[in-house]
Parts: C-alpha cells; sequence; structure tokens
C-alpha cells in the first residue's frame, strides 16, 4: 500500500522536523501534496501522528502533525484465495473418497 510507505517515509522527517504541516512537508520535497495529504490522513487514522490546531493562524499553517509515539502498525497479508479444497473441507466432504470394501462385485451384460 501507497500511503503505508509514506507514512513510513513521513514518520522518519517528522522525527528531526516536527510539528509541521502540509504545506511544510510539500515544500521540503518529502513527497507531493496528494501524497502528503493521504499519509496524514492514514497515520493520524492509525495513531501515529495527532492533529494540533492552532486557531487565528493562516489556512495553510492552522493545522500542524506531529508524532504520538506510537508504531505504524503492519500491513497485513493479503487473504488466501479461495480454493475449492477449502470449500470441500468446509462443508466436511473428503478430498479423496473413502474406499470401501465390496463383498460382491456384479456384471451386468445386455444381450440382443
Amino acid at each position: 500500500m501507497k500511503a503505508h510507505g509514506n507514512v513510513d517515509k513521513l514518520v522518519c522527517w517528522l522525527r528531526e522536523h516536527q510539528p509541521a504541516t502540509v504545506a511544510q512537508i510539500v515544500a521540503n520535497g518529502v513527497m507531493n501534496s496528494r501524497d502528503a495529504s493521504d499519509a496524514v490522513q492514514y497515520g493520524v487514522r492509525h495513531g501515529v501522528l495527532e492533529r494540533i490546531k492552532r486557531p487565528g493562524a493562516r489556512p495553510n499553517d492552522r493545522v500542524q502533525y506531529r508524532l504520538t509515539g506510537q508504531a505504524l502498525p503492519a500491513l497485513k497479508t493479503a487473504p488466501a484465495a479461495p480454493s475449492f479444497d477449502g470449500l470441500l473441507q468446509a462443508w466436511g466432504i473428503a478430498r479423496t473418497p473413502p474406499r470401501l470394501a465390496a463383498h460382491l462385485s456384479r456384471k451386468l451384460e445386455l444381450s440382443d
């Protein structure tokens, strides 16, 4: 996920430059405006970053972000692709049919 990687990059930069606004992140060349906004939102949502609102400041400087000290959670691995074997197991059907003992065998022949 791109936002996860951008938050990692942002966390490294913020360790030396916090608190910072999105405009400052972009002006320092850390990432472009869209990626910075997405990374900040992702970081706030996961508790890595917190918002600091400054009333009376210019619109670009009104909200700053700083680290909370929490680590970014690891990415979850993609779920396993569905398989027919999983369905058989869920339904209680054996993958290989059991061998049944046959006492007699019969042969049927058709005649004209």
